[in-house]
């Protein structure tokens, strides 16, 4: 047989055992255990946590993405992957809203972690010294958290107030009954007052006063009015009757002198007493220190009332023959007294 027919016979040989069914399986058989051992070599696991969640699937991609589809998780669109150096884990950060209001605007955040200063850094928002903050800057930020800024400031100005003078009115009855004398004019002094305002997001909240100054003092208006006649200077103390004429029912002694004058200067009299209304300077040797006295006019108009012999007057070495010195408040009451006839009855 020449060689051309042999190798005819070796190929027909050759279809006949590719078309016999054992050579079909042993190819099969090949084909299953090349795709399995592929398949042990190039799968890998991967755990997948979201949250609370973890869940573990197996893949041959590389893609961490195809690796969350594999395992049913979607992500949004702010959403971070975090995925190990070898893409055996992937954490799935999700996003949260927070809001910052500052200065008349809302600016919503899309973050995954931080703090209330990551917040207002990542918003463009600055806190000054004396703004508030609904919360501290070092606390987490939550999803749905809301961050307030509310902008305050403080301003100062002064005011400048008058000080309303004061009136003081003295009865006496050494001037006409009704009669008013304006003794001293009533001036108004000034003060200056700071205040200072707290405005929170422009609006004033607050005002208090945080120093006061007197510029200028007020001057006290003194009104000196004449009483009824009959009116006693100095009053009787209980115990002291009087009549009609305002004399005492009960009586010691009287003197009627012609010669009764007043003054009104020295802190205490001649016998350690104090000097005041209701007390006067007599002649010791007539009158002794610490009698008391009741002195009026015959006729009752004019009362000086209670007194107390205390001092002892000039008159006593010069021979004035003045009987009786009455002290009175003021200066000018002294002089609208000058000299009087009056009766000094001794009551103790």
């Amino acid at each position: 047989m020449d060689k051309k027919s042999i190798l005819k016979d070796l190929l027909d040989r050759v279809k006949g055992i590719a078309r016999s069914r054992r050579f079909a399986a042993v190819i099969l058989a090949g084909s299953t255990l090349l795709m399995s051992t592929m398949v042990s070599v190039y799968t890998r696991a991967v755990t997948v946590t979201d949250g609370a969640e973890s869940r573990m699937v197996l893949t041959m991609h590389s893609d961490p993405y195809k690796a969350l589809e594999a395992a049913g998780i979607k992500m949004e669109q702010y959403d971070e992957l975090e995925v190990s150096e070898d893409a055996s884990t992937i954490t799935i950060n999700r996003a949260m809203t927070v809001e910052v209001k500052a200065d008349g605007t809302s600016t919503l955040l899309h973050m995954v972690d931080g703090t209330v200063a990551d917040a207002l850094d990542k918003a463009g928002v600055t806190v000054g010294k004396y703004d508030t903050l609904s919360c501290t800057t070092a606390d987490a930020v939550t999803d749905g958290m809301s961050i307030v800024v509310d902008r305050v400031a403080y301003r100062e100005y002064t005011v400048n107030q008058a000080i309303p003078y004061e009136t003081s009115t003295k009865y006496t009855n050494v001037i006409r009954p009704g009669k008013t004398v304006v003794r001293v004019s009533g001036v108004n002094g000034s003060k200056t007052i700071t205040y200072r305002e707290t405005i929170v997001n422009g609006q004033v909240v607050e005002t208090e006063k945080t120093n006061e100054v007197i510029t200028k003092s007020a001057v006290k208006r003194e009104v000196i009015v004449g009483s009824a006649y009959g009116t006693p200077l100095s009053k009787a103390p209980g115990g002291i009757q009087l009549n009609a004429k305002n004399q005492p029912v009960n009586y010691k002694k009287v003197f009627t002198s012609k010669d009764c004058t007043a003054y009104s200067v020295g802190s205490r009299g001649a016998s350690g007493l104090r000097l005041g209304v209701g007390t006067c300077a007599v002649n010791p040797k007539v009158i002794p220190y610490g009698t008391k006295l009741w002195i009026t006019s015959a006729d009752g108009k004019y009362v000086y009332g209670y007194a107390i012999a205390a001092d002892t007057g000039s008159f006593v070495s010069n021979g004035s023959g003045v009987f009786a010195d009455l002290y009175f408040g003021s200066y000018y009451e002294a002089c609208q007294f000058g000299r009087r006839s009056l009766n000094i009855y001794v009551i103790g």
